[in-house]
């Protein structure tokens, strides 16, 4: 029942020299803020069609470039085939109707070596899901989204429901040593929220914390805590992703919340990815697609 002291004292040997291994980044403005880390449990909410799932495959995709990283996906919302054109598209840098059958081929094989999508033709409990989920292997990241995609027990209290699940969850990623990204919705209420003045009068808020489905559960159990918001109404704005970071439980390996209403920007470049701050991850300072390098093995 006890912890043994000696098992933390290389961890507090490192702190000591100032020698604490960063989390993993991707080349941006974002590894400020934001850094992977194995074993963590995170949370990642946002409103309804601002592209939250989008963005975190486009996320996970430039950790497998950068550090073949490899991701299991559950979405209960999103086909397979949408997912895997998302993936393809970004991973080329181009349309999927303006690429070559060999870029094709190229673009299938990298997606297929780094990300496995499990089938949500069938209703589970997270119950059963986590014992399905640990039959498939290790992987380095489980992304599930969104969190209410699984069978509630009759009868059972919502608020200690999801507390139980995000307990679950973060053993989960502790004992496997996988990192979680848990999607959550905003709850209703989230939406009334407007800015009152500024550039985005009227428009809707980022979410806090407390305004994911459930309230401020997932704040308090998350290591991680990230809000994706984008203005979609706004003529000028609407291509722009606001990444907040709200918490970091561990700053020591990397990362720290955002400046209050100051989010990390990414512009969308029509179908072909992201930069932020000019730069895209998934290419080369010479201009070359980073991932065109990848070799076919046949």
């Amino acid at each position: 029942m006890l912890i043994n002291h000696r098992q933390n004292d290389d961890f507090l040997e490192l702190l000591r020299r100032n020698e604490v291994p960063i989390g993993k980044g991707i080349g941006i403005d974002l590894d400020t803020y934001l850094r992977f880390k194995e074993a963590s449990f995170n949370i990642i909410l946002g409103h309804a069609n601002t592209g939250k799932t989008y963005f975190v495959l486009y996320y996970l995709l430039c950790l497998s470039v950068k550090h073949s990283l490899k991701h299991l996906i559950y979405s209960a919302e999103n086909t397979v085939t949408g997912m895997k054109r998302n993936l393809i598209e970004l991973y080329l840098g181009q349309k999927i109707t303006e690429i070559d059958k060999q870029q094709l081929e190229t673009a299938k094989l990298f997606i297929e070596l780094h990300f496995d999508f499990i089938d949500t033709s069938k209703a589970w409990t997270i119950e059963e899901f986590m014992q399905e989920v640990q039959k498939l292997g290790n992987y380095d990241v489980l992304m599930i989204d969104p969190h209410n995609s699984f069978i509630r027990p009759k009868g059972s209290n919502s608020h200690e429901y999801d507390y139980e699940m995000a307990t679950r969850l973060r053993l989960f990623a502790k004992k496997t040593n996988t990192t979680i990204y848990l999607c959550v919705h905003a709850a209703t209420e989230a939406l009334r929220k407007i800015h009152k003045e500024g550039d985005f009068e009227g428009h809707p808020m980022p979410p806090n914390m407390a305004d994911a489905e459930g309230g401020g559960k997932w704040g308090n159990r998350a290591d991680d805590f990230i809000v994706i918001h984008r203005y979609v109404a706004d003529p000028l704005n609407w291509m722009y992703t606001h990444v907040h970071v709200k918490k970091i439980k561990e700053t020591e390996t990397g990362g720290k919340p955002t400046p209050l209403n100051d989010a990390v920007r990414f512009k969308y470049e029509y179908g072909t990815g992201f930069t932020c701050a000019g730069i895209n991850p998934l290419e080369r300072k010479d201009g070359i697609k980073i991932n065109t390098n990848f070799d076919l093995p046949f």
